[in-house]
């Protein structure tokens, strides 16, 4: 049996297991087609698997396998390798949904919207909390974010459902006038959640649909990585910054005075702000002074 051939036979014999405990049998194609996603061209991403698959065990959790990919993208293309960890990023704007609502609506913003949060507009039969409202040249958008923190957690079709009522009650009113009812998600949504959402006219993103905002492109577009992606801060400083307001890479080089408290050592200093201007493709931007 040629060399060529033992690691297929062993690649098939592979299971990961899940967060939720269930296993499924390892696949290149899929693990291929996430790094694709992230930007990374096929011929990278075909290094990057056949790096791992030698180290591959039965067993190996979804958790594990992430991070070695990410690990062995990260010597091809630190930027691609950002990006490919927005999904876990996402999910550690958490424990509350408060960041990835400010998050939605910097999205939004770079879309050219005029945003508001918790807006409460009267519907025909009562009054409606609106997560965010994005008006844009006579447009006007209304937006549910629905932040998660298991990554395994699928919006079923109740979802929808229950914001299609809303978006009828609303619309039945001068003041709940709206163009587009969106609902944005860390996670994703049920088969049945996306043909309802689809059928009603209900826009649903989430990592599992095509629809902006929550799109790869428009994050590397308007370089709005959240601080989450950062590899050079430890997790107690990232929760220190998001409860001061910061969401987004490009906060700390935009607002550089937002990293004073961390009290950083100038090295570390000067790692963040070169990881930042790498995750924007920004040149070497000064530090200012106090």
């Amino acid at each position: 049996m040629t060399a060529r051939r033992h690691g297929a036979f062993a690649r098939q014999r592979i299971e990961v297991r899940k967060s939720d405990g269930q296993r499924e049998p390892y696949s290149p194609a899929k693990l291929r087609i996430s790094l694709r996603r992230a930007g990374a061209s096929d011929a990278v991403a075909g290094e990057v698997i056949a790096d791992l698959e030698p180290r591959l065990r039965d067993g190996i959790s979804t958790g594990k396998l992430y991070r070695m990919a990410r690990s062995a993208l990260k010597k091809r293309s630190r930027r691609t390798a950002i990006t490919y960890s927005l999904k876990r990023a996402l999910l550690d704007l958490g424990p509350s949904g408060f960041p990835f609502e400010q998050f939605c609506g910097r999205l939004f913003e770079a879309m050219g919207y005029a945003v508001t949060y918790n807006r409460f507009l009267q519907g025909r039969c009562v009054q409606h909390e609106i997560d965010i409202v994005a008006e844009r040249d006579g447009q006007r958008l209304f937006a549910e974010c629905k932040f998660h923190n298991r990554a395994t957690y699928r919006n079923d079709v109740k979802l929808p459902l229950y914001l299609r009522a809303r978006s009828l009650d609303l619309a039945a009113t001068g003041e709940g006038r709206h163009d587009a009812f969106w609902v944005l998600s860390n996670t994703t949504y049920s088969e049945d959640a996306l043909a309802y959402g689809e059928c009603e006219g209900l826009i649903l993103a989430g990592h599992n649909t095509d629809h902006y905002p929550l799109t790869r492109g428009l994050i590397n577009q308007h370089g709005l990585h959240p601080i989450t992606c950062l590899g050079s801060l430890k997790v107690a400083h990232k929760r220190q910054l998001i409860e001061a307001g910061a969401v987004l890479c490009r906060d700390l080089i935009d607002q550089p005075r937002l990293l004073e408290p961390l009290r950083l050592e100038e090295r570390q200093w000067e790692r963040v702000r070169r990881e930042c201007n790498e995750i924007l493709d920004r040149g070497k931007v000064r530090r200012e002074s106090p």
